[in-house]
């Protein structure tokens, strides 16, 4: 029986029935002193229980989670052609904003993961999605691009952070042989999000304008943090945290393997996302008579409208869905997370080199939405399992997983913006970005190849 602290709530506990709280999975928990939030347990709950109701509706807020954050993310394209258009600007400087927001989530996710160590997991999930909320909202009354940046990239970004890493701790702590299937149905949440959200764009767009489509995606998203909230409990109790960083990682060449690789991945990944749904206005597409290096992709897509391009969007989200499932299965059955991330990282520069040949067709620039939603979702989602694949005290994994998003965080700052700046500079000619894209992809896998030889040496079946 939990005992009643002075000034709380009288507890539930102190009136029923034992029998009734001994068949709780969970014992029954404290309020804080507003009588708001559940507080963590003070004592081990025991193994995980890998399943039952409670432990698959964690599932279910983690799917929501990403929902509302990395589905959002994904969705980045349809905003930057709006904001194109909307405001005269070029790529480069729309791209801030998006990047800006995947910077804040990765950077501020490293701080706020301490907020679950403190038992704080509510609260921070609270701040998290008024905040995306509140910049959702925000977003729909701007104007300016300065605007735009503050609400979308700089107060939706910090929600993200502040809800990302606590939101995700909760679901797994639930589980243990079953970890890798709920980690994959909680990150295909951003698939889930990256349709909607151009969904309701395609839709609204053309019949309530850029206002309303905001407003309307902004009390999606409002129910959807209404529901995180409601179903997020946490299990274990709090602990004390490790130390920001472990500089000793970086004496070890695996490590730093990894590091790198994974920087050039992030880097290239999500120009695709930004830039493949894009209309590029006329002025910035060259006659063929007076230019024959144009690149065709601007060219083709001068003939595609922003609802038709969404499309394109939705495909690539869509096979989102299961590239994020299907890896998890690949590492944790047959061939290891590294190991999967290597051919994986080729397969998405395969992909990227050959986005120059297929924008002849409208079929074909289909056919590569939908190949490369596959496959740049599969490497992200590979990201932190590849990381605990080559950590041995997994105490420090929390300390070195932040210390890499850190890293990532700048390279997602300033990877499509940099494609934008290369955009522009060529006259609108895609074809430069494209090879960038691709070869710092490559790049990125040789990388990740050489942290895993420098980890096992020349032993090809070693699953790792």
């Amino acid at each position: 029986m939990v005992e009643k602290k002075e000034g709380s709530e009288p507890e539930l506990s102190d009136t029923h029935d034992n029998s009734i709280e001994e068949n709780n999975l969970i014992p029954a928990q404290a309020r804080r002193k507003w009588g708001v939030f559940p507080a963590p347990p003070t004592e081990e709950p025991g193994p995980p229980p890998d399943g039952g109701i409670r432990a698959w509706l964690q599932v279910l807020a983690g799917h929501l989670m990403c929902f509302v954050t990395w589905g959002l993310i994904t969705s980045f394209g349809i905003f930057q052609s709006t904001y194109e258009e909307m405001l005269q600007a070029a790529p480069s400087t729309v791209s801030w904003i998006g990047t800006v927001q995947i910077f804040m989530l990765l950077l501020v996710g490293t701080l706020s993961g301490r907020a679950s160590d403190a038992g704080l997991v509510h609260e921070a999930v609270l701040a998290g999605t008024l905040l995306i909320v509140f910049g959702t909202f925000m977003t729909s009354l701007a104007t300016q691009y300065y605007q735009l940046l503050l609400a979308q990239g700089i107060c939706i970004g910090l929600g993200m952070g502040i809800l990302y890493m606590p939101g995700l701790s909760v679901p797994s702590s639930y589980f243990k042989a079953k970890k890798p299937l709920a980690v994959a149905i909680i990150a295909s949440g951003a698939g889930s999000g990256g349709l909607v959200y151009p969904a309701m764009a395609q839709q609204l767009l053309p019949l309530v304008g850029f206002g309303w489509t905001i407003r309307s995606m902004a009390f999606v998203t409002l129910f959807v943090c209404i529901l995180i909230n409601l179903l997020l409990r946490v299990r274990v109790p709090a602990r004390k945290s490790g130390p920001l960083a472990d500089l000793h990682a970086f004496t070890e060449l695996p490590y730093i393997f990894f590091v790198i690789g994974f920087f050039l991945v992030y880097w290239a990944v999500y120009f695709a996302f930004y830039y493949v749904c894009i209309s590029p206005p006329s002025h910035i597409v060259v006659s063929l008579t007076t230019n024959h290096q144009i690149d065709l992709y601007g060219y083709t897509y001068a003939s595609f409208t922003s609802l038709d391009s969404i499309n394109i969007l939705l495909i690539t989200n869509g096979l989102g869905i299961p590239g994020r499932v299907l890896p998890g299965f690949i590492a944790a059955r047959f061939l290891g997370p590294l190991n999967t991330a290597v051919p994986t990282a080729v397969s998405v520069a395969i992909v990227l080199y050959c986005w120059p040949a297929v924008a002849h067709e409208h079929s074909s620039l289909y056919a590569f939405a939908a190949l490369y939603g596959l496959v740049a979702s599969a490497i992200q989602s590979l990201f932190a399992v590849s990381l605990a694949a080559l950590t041995d005290d997994l105490s420090q994994l929390g300390t070195r997983m932040g210390m890499v998003f850190s890293v990532v965080a700048f390279a997602c700052l300033t990877g499509s913006p940099i494609a934008g700046a290369i955009v522009q500079a060529s006259g609108g000619s895609y074809l430069g970005a494209q090879i960038w894209a691709a070869t710092s992809m490559l790049l990125g896998a040789g990388f990740l190849a050489a942290a895993r030889v420098s980890r096992t040496g020349w032993v090809l079946r070693k699953k790792v």
